[in-house]
């Protein structure tokens, strides 16, 4: 190919072409970035929680630790969340021990993670004399449910919608910030400093 075609653009239109595909690329990667699951999350947190702690280790009582990956305040409950980075259709119920996965024609099983947090649950219910504490397993956007959502299990795309339906009373927001205040003395925010 003939580059002389090309002689009649000055070095200042090469330079205006480059910075018109750069604000392409740069609208791009901000409109990804906007759908992706961290700023989904973050969002939703700043908007529809009154505090949050993320990575929270919680001591069992007994011998061990329980984890959650963010304990939330949120108007009248406090919510335990753990996420789940399953891909792919998921296939599961709250009282089903082992759930499936299957993704590109590869099926794979693991434990229902509803009952980890439940544990997490129990405890802070126990220590802190607050009944209105809920525990959900938050699946990103690259999960599916074909048969429906079990019961505790949020999607990253609803997230919003329904962290609004499980904010709680409002009339019960003091006996939360309370039970929150408690909780937050005896929760470790670092996993590493853990014995187990």
């Amino acid at each position: 190919m003939d580059i002389s075609y090309f002689d009649f653009l000055m070095p200042i239109h090469w330079f205006a072409l480059a910075a018109v595909v750069l604000f392409f690329i740069a609208l791009y990667l901000f409109y990804r970035h906007r759908k992706s699951d961290a700023f989904l999350l973050k969002k939703a947190w700043q908007e529809h929680s009154c505090e949050h702690m993320k990575d929270a280790v919680l001591f069992d009582g007994v011998d061990s630790y329980l984890f959650a990956d963010d304990v939330v305040l949120l108007q009248g409950k406090i919510l335990i969340v753990k996420r789940d980075e399953s891909q792919g259709y998921i296939f599961g119920a709250s009282n089903i021990h082992e759930w499936t996965c299957v993704k590109n024609h590869v099926t794979g099983k693991f434990n229902n993670p509803l009952e980890k947090v439940g544990h997490f649950v129990t405890q802070v219910k126990q220590e802190c004399g607050f009944d209105a504490v809920v525990g959900c397993v938050l699946f990103g956007s690259q999960a599916t449910f074909p048969k429906g959502v079990p019961d505790g299990v949020l999607q990253m795309q609803m997230l919003a919608d329904d962290l609004e339906k499980l904010k709680g009373d409002e009339q019960q927001h003091d006996a939360a910030k309370a039970a929150w205040d408690k909780l937050t003395q005896m929760i470790a925010h670092d996993k590493t400093k853990v014995t187990l």
